[in-house]
């Protein structure tokens, strides 16, 4: 016994100097909250009381690591499970990463990646609003966008004085391709590329952005445009932030609708500091969409109000309120996806037009 033992512990010495270079991290966030959400675009629907997981933002498990190639190559990867922590199961429809998973190559040439990762769009939205795309006052209640796009090759440049930029191009967007390359359902397609100017306090970002549907059906070739725009200006006492966007359909927006053509779409938010730790947030949210077949618009608009408070740089404490109001096209069009509702960083808002929150997050 004494000689296996030793051996082992022999074996395991001469293991160890093949993983030297490698850096493997295990991270996450537990955010719990609780949420009330009200009037509801179907009448006679209560309101709805809870406690949920992932409110401002998505709780998760990740794994991310590096290994130094040598002459400043790394390569390296990101696994990322969404976990609904009031109930202890896994989130993005039982996906096991499906947050992210990809693994990258680096160097002095920038970072190339490959897997399930943000789309630029959603990364540049996410920078501008207030709340991060979390909480019941996210801007993605109204404001459109892919998350998270499949199968993607992406690119991160260096940055050259303050300048950068991200593109990415995929052959099935929303899963594998099917069998043939085609089906009537359809692959998608899609590319991005996303410029970006950082200096100091100021800002800017672009995203140019197309969806193209590949099938066997009459929705073969037809595309979506996406076209955004916004900055942010921080002046110590405040932090201004605003985008602008549209969505250029050839026929109805696939990415987004059933009954949903054309979008123009914007956002206006601030961040106020009001102490070392506390910050007071705003935002206001407009969407206008044709509706297909009809000469009426569907019309979108949410206003939020919330405080982020952080105990420490890891716990935080927050609330925040929302309304959203939807016009009667955009109520009676027959597609849920042309409301606004209030939802939040994990949990869809079930066609409620007002909510608030009250939660504490951790990251670890």
């Amino acid at each position: 016994m004494q000689k296996k033992l030793i051996a082992l512990a022999v074996a395991g010495l001469v293991s160890v100097p093949a993983f030297a270079q490698s850096n493997v991290t295990i991270y996450g966030i537990v955010d719990m909250g609780y949420v009330y959400r009200g009037d509801n675009v179907v009448d006679g629907v209560k309101n709805r009381s809870g406690i949920d997981s992932g409110v401002a933002n998505g709780s998760r498990i990740g794994f991310k690591g590096t290994e130094d190639l040598g002459n400043g190559l790394k390569a390296g990867f990101v696994l990322e499970q969404g976990i609904l922590a009031d109930t202890g199961t896994s989130a993005q429809g039982g996906r096991t990463f499906g947050r992210q998973s990809f693994v990258s190559l680096g160097g002095n040439f920038g970072t190339v990646a490959l897997g399930r990762q943000y789309a630029p769009g959603y990364l540049l939205l996410d920078s501008i609003d207030p709340f991060s795309t979390g909480t019941v006052g996210q801007s993605n209640n109204v404001y459109l966008g892919e998350v998270r796009l499949d199968n993607l090759l992406a690119y991160v440049s260096p940055t050259w004085s303050g300048f950068s930029f991200s593109a990415g191009y995929t052959l099935s967007a929303y899963g594998n391709e099917s069998l043939g390359n085609e089906s009537v359902a359809g692959d998608v397609r899609a590319w991005a590329i996303s410029p970006k100017y950082v200096n100091g306090p100021l800002t800017l970002g672009l995203n140019f952005h197309e969806i193209k549907m590949k099938s066997t059906g009459a929705a073969d070739g037809d595309k979506v445009r996406v076209y955004d725009f916004g900055g942010s200006y921080n002046f110590g006492v405040v932090k201004l932030g605003a985008i602008y966007g549209i969505r250029k359909a050839d026929g109805v927006d696939f990415g987004q609708f059933e009954e949903g053509e054309d979008s123009k779409q914007w956002l206006v938010g601030v961040t106020v500091p009001v102490s070392a730790s506390g910050n007071v947030l705003a935002s206001y949210a407009h969407r206008k969409t044709d509706i297909a077949n009809s000469s009426k618009d569907a019309k979108v608009s949410q206003w939020a109000i919330g405080y982020e408070h952080w105990l420490s740089k890891r716990t935080g404490l927050y609330a925040t309120y929302a309304d959203i109001n939807n016009n009667k096209a955009a109520e009676h069009a027959g597609d849920e996806f042309l409301i606004g509702s209030v939802g939040d960083a994990t949990s869809g808002g079930g066609g409620y037009q007002r909510g608030f929150n009250v939660g504490i997050r951790h990251f670890f």
